[in-house]
């Protein structure tokens, strides 16, 4: 999931700017920083302020960039020549991003750091999703952090922090963002989706678990009503209504609808991992043995259908009639 487009102020994560912050007027910046946190929730856009804040030479306020600094200016614009961003490329056949960074990518970072600040400062590096690094890649960047020039930020944004290398990880501060507040996501939410009513708006916060990019996925997608019909679908479990999960299928299934089906699918997972953990709390062990198996199953056989590229209408099929058999055989 990419990152949204956000306003030129930064909204959310005040602990996180404030540490940023702190330890760059300490003299003592870390010279590289892992910025961990779920998918959506601005990881790679408080990577840019961050670079805005160091490459102005801590001007102004973190977070809150004077727009017509040069600095601002020119990171907000990709173009900063002493900001070099690597992230995942984009599949030209497909048009969709790739899974992986080619290592390629990440050795460019090396003779970057070395060359002489154009503006006599700071040389920052940003690798969006780091996360997509393959061993070699993340050997590379090893290299890099273990080793830095003077003067020189190296920003990892991360979904799974787990994906590193523990050597990586030990030699740059983590930095772990929280999930977005409700009144954060309205703020946002009024900015990149002033079209969306207030009862979607509402709905979709409740759904995103905090993540912005989640949010406006359901909005762009049109999945709620989807989701709508995903739930009477499941409440209706153990009986099923074939025709009404085809039809839910075959409008999700279309390869123009990648989306829809991303975030029903994200959406299915949520409910069920939700069940359990109600059940878990009601301690009923065999109910809680019952929502887990689901759970499982159900995320196995999404990952199956996406690692084999399987078809998407058959992998919601069947992970629906899973559901149902599972608590079929358990009445």
């Amino acid at each position: 999931m990419s990152e949204p487009t956000l306003p030129f102020v930064f909204i959310g994560h005040t602990n996180a700017l404030r540490e940023v912050q702190e330890a760059f007027a300490s003299g003592r910046m870390p010279h590289a920083w892992l910025i961990a946190g779920i998918e959506g929730i601005g990881k790679a856009a408080l990577a840019k302020h961050i670079a805005q804040y160091v490459l102005a030479n801590g001007e102004g306020v973190l977070g809150k960039p004077d727009a017509k600094h040069p600095a601002a200016k020119l990171v907000e614009a990709e173009s900063h020549p002493d900001l070099l961003i690597v992230r995942r490329p984009q599949d030209e056949r497909t048009g969709a991003m790739k899974n992986i960074i080619p290592v390629d990518d990440i050795l460019k970072i090396a003779p970057f750091l070395h060359k002489t600040a154009t503006h006599g400062g700071w040389r920052v590096v940003i690798v969006d999703e780091a996360h997509a690094l393959n061993r070699n890649g993340q050997n590379a960047i090893l290299k890099i952090v273990e080793e830095p020039p003077p003067r020189t930020l190296i920003l990892l944004t991360v979904t799974t922090p787990g994906a590193l290398l523990p050597t990586i990880r030990s030699r740059a501060r983590i930095l772990e963002l929280s999930p977005l507040s409700a009144e954060d996501m309205q703020t946002l939410l009024r900015d990149t989706a002033p079209q969306a009513s207030a009862e979607d708006m509402a709905t979709v916060i409740d759904l995103s678990g905090g993540s912005l990019g989640f949010a406006l996925k359901m909005l762009r997608a049109g999945v709620l009503p989807l989701y709508k019909d995903m739930l009477g679908i499941l409440d209706a479990l153990p009986g099923l209504d074939m025709a009404r999960l085809h039809k839910l299928a075959d409008q999700i299934a279309r390869k123009a609808d990648s989306d829809a089906f991303d975030a029903l699918k994200a959406l299915l997972i949520e409910r069920l991992r939700k069940a359990a953990e109600t059940e878990a709390k009601n301690q009923s062990p065999a109910n809680v043995g019952l929502a887990l198996k689901i759970w499982d199953k159900t995320r196995a056989t999404f990952a199956a259908a996406e690692t084999a590229n399987l078809d998407r209408k058959l992998a919601f099929i069947n992970a629906v009639s899973d559901i149902r058999a599972a608590m079929a055989a358990s009445a």
